[in-house]
């Protein structure tokens, strides 16, 4: 027995909404559906997804929602996420059934210009058709009237009406002439059944072509034309999601933040960089790969500086001393000694003897002397003291810091 929804599945569990849009990281979408990455091996592969709980009760209750809703009422819950409306469609709003009268219908289901209710109770004056009483007293019943040129002919009759039969009660329709007769009706549509939603679908006559081998390829390319075969689909897929392809030995990988790749793929080793480093291209023959080098800071030494001298010269201030006196002396007297006759004069004077005298001559006077010194000046020369203290220079750039790993195996 077919089950009714009445209350839509995990109607009181724990759901997660699933969105439209398909997702960055390859979560679940009502766009996309369930991604590749639900398909990964959950033991060998990192980036495997498991299927949420959440999201699969939300997914039921949103189908079991929609199944309840057309068991129920024959037709979805109008609903403003529906909107706009195309028209002819068919929605049911509180307690009623509105079919849309308009294109793009953004208004919610009432009477008026935009939506029609239909309900099975309807008379002929909600639908603007005569009823019988009004059509008796505006037509005359069928019997023979006046001669041709009064009235139709039967051709024109059989022309311009439809033959008598039961049909539709009265209400607005097309003309014959804008409605498919029976053989081109069953000629352009297909017999009543349960069919896919409209949308664009292949022909039967496309269907039913063969398919060129010839265009089947077993590998990718940039052909518009070719097809590539399941085989080489499941080859080009593996290759793309290898972890030996994506990340080779020696590939080096960069991280914003404390990843450690070997716990994100296993199976393969990896050696950090190195701490307070920084990246320097190696050889092109690759021959001093993971060579190290280099300090953060560096000590000058006499070596590190051009050659150079500092030489200086000056004079001191020009000063007049003007003229000098020496200190007043000099003021003496000698002594003296005479012996023999004194009569003649003849004194041999510094001899002693018996007869021998002596006396001073007289006082000579103190002077003093004047030097000149005038104005002048002297020069000076030397070299200048030591100075500095040899502290260390910083050559460190301005940096930011990354996890750095490289793929030994």
């Amino acid at each position: 027995m077919t089950k009714l929804f009445k209350v839509p599945f995990a109607t009181q569990g724990d759901r997660t909404a699933i969105p439209d849009d398909i997702r960055a990281d390859g979560a679940v979408s009502y766009t996309q559906g369930y991604g590749y990455d639900y398909e990964r091996d959950q033991a060998t592969d990192p980036a495997a997804k498991d299927i949420e709980r959440e999201k699969m009760n939300s997914l039921f209750h949103d189908i079991t929602e929609a199944v309840g809703e057309m068991q129920s009422f024959g037709v979805p819950v109008w609903q403003e996420a529906g909107k706009p409306y195309a028209v002819r469609s068919t929605v049911y709003h509180k307690n009623k059934t509105w079919q849309s009268k308009i294109e793009n219908n953004t208004a919610e289901p009432a009477a008026g210009t935009a939506w029609a209710e239909l309900k099975a109770d309807i008379t002929a004056g909600e639908t603007g058709a005569y009823s019988k009483g009004e059509c008796d007293q505006k037509f005359q019943p069928a019997g023979n009237y006046l001669p041709e040129g009064y009235s139709y002919s039967k051709a024109e009759s059989d022309t311009a009406f439809q033959p008598k039969g039961n049909y539709a009660p009265a209400g607005n329709y097309a003309l014959k002439t804008d409605v498919y007769t029976k053989t081109e009706g069953d000629g352009r549509y297909q017999p009543k059944g349960n069919y896919q939603p409209a949308g664009e679908y292949a022909l039967n006559a496309d269907l039913n072509k063969k398919v060129d081998k010839t265009a089947i390829v077993q590998n990718t390319g940039n052909s518009s034309t070719s097809v590539m075969s399941q085989n080489a689909v499941t080859e080009a897929l593996k290759n793309a999601v290898n972890i030996d392809t994506i990340y080779p030995v020696g590939v080096v990988i960069w991280f914003a933040q404390n990843k450690n790749p070997n716990d994100l793929f296993p199976g393969t080793t990896w050696s950090y960089i190195g701490e307070n480093k920084t990246i320097r291209l190696a050889n092109s023959s690759g021959s001093n790969v993971l060579s190290s080098g280099g300090s953060d800071n560096i000590t000058l030494t006499a070596a590190n500086l051009p050659a150079h001298n500092h030489s200086f010269s000056g004079s001191t201030s020009s000063f007049d001393y003007g003229t000098k006196t020496t200190n007043w002396g000099g003021e003496h007297s000698h002594i003296y000694r005479w012996t023999g006759d004194w009569g003649n004069g003849s004194v041999p004077v510094g001899e002693g003897g018996p007869a021998a005298r002596q006396s001073w001559t007289d006082s000579s006077g103190g002077h003093n002397h004047t030097v000149a010194i005038g104005a002048h000046t002297h020069t000076i020369s030397g070299t200048t003291g030591n100075t500095g203290s040899g502290s260390l220079i910083s050559v460190v750039n301005a940096y930011i810091t990354l996890m750095g790993w490289y793929r030994t195996k």
